[in-house]
């Protein structure tokens, strides 16, 4: 369902930008289009930092319980796939590129120095401040009202199964 809505909201992109959504060859800008054309509709498939804000959001959720349940290397992956989705939005929207640069500076090496430790206690400290740095970036961007729980209610990756925690 998922992969349904994003790829309905990407074709609705591409007709808003203009992009011809034909099936004949020679309806097909990637073949036929000139090199401007191309990449004027290229630049228009290019996803909103949204885009990115989700994939962020479901793997922050899958830190904080891959910590909570121990799994601290699944924790660190996905320490390390939000660092590299906040690089993506650096390089796509360069307007967020230096907020999320100081992102990068504030937020990423006391979460990676708290997995270090493999002490839910050491986490937990770390995690409220990574915490602390997206609220300033969002602030930054003129989105404070998206706010983080400090403490998830549950994650969506099957590696982690939440049906243990329930109790």
């Amino acid at each position: 369902m998922k992969r349904y809505v994003l790829l309905m909201g990407l074709i609705v992109s591409l007709s808003v930008a203009g992009v011809g959504l034909g099936v004949g060859a020679a309806d097909d800008w990637r073949k036929s289009g000139s090199d401007a054309q191309k990449l004027k509709n290229l630049v228009a498939a290019v996803p909103g930092t949204s885009h990115w804000m989700f994939e962020i959001g479901e793997r922050y959720k899958n830190l904080y319980w891959a910590a909570q349940q121990g799994k601290w290397e699944f924790a660190n992956y996905q320490l390390e796939e939000i660092e590299k989705l906040v690089q993506m939005v650096q390089l796509t929207r360069p307007k967020r590129a230096a907020t999320a640069q100081q992102f990068l500076d504030d937020g990423m090496p006391q979460m990676h120095k708290a997995l270090e430790t493999r002490q839910w206690n050491a986490f937990k400290r770390g995690f409220n401040q990574f915490s602390e740095a997206c609220m300033r970036c969002h602030a930054q961007n003129d989105h404070a009202f998206i706010v983080l729980p400090r403490e998830p209610k549950a994650a969506s990756s099957p590696v982690l199964d939440m049906e243990l925690d329930a109790d």
